[in-house]
């Protein structure tokens, strides 16, 4: 997905990873926008990149979600 209005903060390797990581950032007041490829969903490929699921926020919260995501690594 490319777009001037969201920045890419993070490639999770799965639908499941993904969506722990989108909760979390929502329980930080942060909107985050999954896109992947559907395939991988549909075949249950995660160690691929047919399986990745990238992670956007807006521009203005990516600072804040880099940091929120420190706190977890």
């Amino acid at each position: 997905m490319k777009s001037k209005k969201f920045k890419l903060i993070y490639k999770a390797r799965g639908e499941m990873d993904a969506q722990l990581i989108k909760n979390y950032l929502l329980s930080k007041g942060i909107d985050a926008i999954m896109y992947g490829e559907s395939i991988g969903r549909l075949y249950g490929l995660t160690n691929t990149s047919l399986g990745e699921v990238e992670i956007y926020v807006k521009n203005e919260d990516a600072e804040k979600a880099r940091s929120a995501l420190q706190e977890i690594a």
